[in-house]
């Protein structure tokens, strides 16, 4: 009786179908000619596995070997957050770059997580689940190259990406650092000092921004001899925006700078220095506080300020007293060192804990102090640009590749703006940073055996920052 057909169709040359008891099974033979019996004997080399209606069954330790080759560990958590986190910068870079978008968006990723350069940006895809969420990133080190190159000659692509993040009437903080590069090709990296003093060939990044969102919204690259405020208008030209408030740091004012700012129709409010003449410390020379036009909290600290107009413009003093006991001290601790003399603090002990502005805004004196104090986010922002990212540095071949470099460097900011944000809102910024929120998310894996994705165990430190932020990590 022969066997049934769903049994045969497993027979092929070099087999044998053998029935033991009501199963069957296949196995590899060979014949080799017996020299003593002198004729051909079939010689069983292998069993093949067990044959059922649903198919070959193949040996347990075959099973096993197999599915270890289907097993990939890729990290998880931070790839599947910052991914659901960006999905507005994902669509706009379809819309705008919907030819590279994947490859752009990849590199600002892992620029974000792990301040990766161009050529390991390949290895970091890879043993990421970023990976599986967006496919076929074309991220070799030529193919980004090239990316860089034509992205930046297309500046107008650029600024209508960025385009989608400027609202027509906000706060705005502006300023500049400097960007290194040693490249010879790149002719707008000229000569030019820095408050580092340092004289290298350096490019100017001009920053936009928003202190009513605390996200940067535009960015423009400026030669680097060039550091005053025609490049500000400029930019804001280029930019479009309209209405907007300008805060400026100590270094910005001059009676020129800002009667260029007024020319064009730009408000401004801008730090003085302290040794300024248009400053007046008479006030602060009086016992009590009644040369004072009042006082307001901020952060539970009281704040004393009092104005006087010049010219059409406002000159406002604040008095922190908390400021001033700090710096009191610090003085003290000086004179104390002998780095400092006594004399010279009761020349300036009048100044101690006063910030004053200049403006032609019709603001409230707490609405301008607390667009001054938000203007240190640009300052952290550039601390970001320079110390979290390493995009201070860059060895970019031309100045379209700059271009390219700098605006992939733009939307890794917004991707730390956007963690910073979500910490903010949940009120652990202080005892955890968007780096330190990266680190830990990225300890979550994903395991792939054969067909099936597990997420093994989370450590508790992730466990709870994941609790804290509502943060979904389901698999899809």
């Amino acid at each position: 009786m022969g066997h049934p057909d769903w049994v045969m169709k497993h027979k092929t040359k070099g087999t044998e179908i053998r029935k033991l008891g009501k199963y069957y099974y296949l196995y590899k033979i060979r014949s080799e000619y017996d020299k003593e019996k002198k004729r051909a004997k079939k010689i069983t080399e292998k069993f093949l596995g067990k044959i059922t209606e649903e198919g070959l069954i193949k040996p347990k330790h075959e099973r096993i070997i197999e599915s270890r080759k289907n097993i990939s560990v890729k990290e998880f958590g931070a790839s599947q957050f910052i991914t659901r986190e960006s999905k507005d910068i994902i669509q706009n870079l379809k819309e705008v770059f919907p030819d590279t978008w994947k490859e752009i968006f990849t590199f600002a990723v892992f620029r974000f997580f792990s301040s990766s350069p161009l050529k390991n940006v390949q290895n970091h895809y890879q043993s990421s689940y970023l990976s599986d969420i967006i496919p076929d990133a074309k991220v070799s080190p030529r193919s980004l190259g090239n990316m860089l190159h034509t992205m930046g000659q297309q500046r107008d692509l650029i600024k209508k990406f960025l385009s989608k993040y400027i609202a027509r009437e906000e706060c705005m903080a502006v300023d500049l650092t400097h960007v290194f590069s040693l490249s010879e090709n790149v002719i707008s990296a000229t000569l030019g000092r820095n408050s580092e003093k340092n004289y290298l060939p350096q490019i100017n990044l001009f920053l936009l921004f928003s202190l009513d969102r605390m996200q940067p919204i535009f960015y423009r690259l400026v030669p680097g001899s060039i550091r005053d405020v025609s490049s500000l208008l400029l930019s804001m030209e280029e930019s479009k925006v309209k209405n907007i408030i300008l805060v400026g740091d100590k270094g910005f004012y001059s009676a020129d700078n800002a009667k260029e700012l007024e020319t064009n129709k730009i408000r401004y409010i801008l730090p003085l220095k302290r040794n300024s003449q248009l400053i007046d410390y008479s006030p602060l020379m009086q016992a009590g506080r009644k040369q004072f036009d009042g006082h307001f909290l901020f952060e539970n600290r009281v704040i004393w300020h009092y104005g006087r107009v010049i010219d059409g413009k406002r000159i406002v003093t604040f008095l922190d007293n908390f400021l001033k006991v700090e710096e009191e001290r610090d003085f003290l601790i000086r004179v104390n060192e002998g780095k400092l003399k006594i004399g010279e603090f009761y020349e300036t002990d009048s100044k101690f804990g006063t910030i004053s502005i200049i403006t032609g805004v019709d603001l409230s004196p707490q609405r301008i102090f607390e667009l001054l104090k938000s203007r240190v986010e640009i300052e952290v922002t550039f601390d970001t640009f320079k110390n979290v990212l390493n995009a201070d540095r860059s060895y970019m071949r031309d100045d379209s590749s700059m271009e390219g470099w700098m605006f992939v460097n733009f939307i890794a900011l917004l991707f730390y703006y956007k963690v910073y944000g979500l910490l903010f809102s949940r009120d652990i910024l202080s005892r955890c940073s968007p780096k330190d929120a990266i680190l830990h998310l990225s300890r979550v894996f994903n395991v792939k055996i054969g067909d099936n994705r597990v997420i093994p165990e989370i450590p508790k430190k992730t466990r709870l920052l994941i609790e804290k932020l509502n943060i979904d990590l389901s698999i899809t």
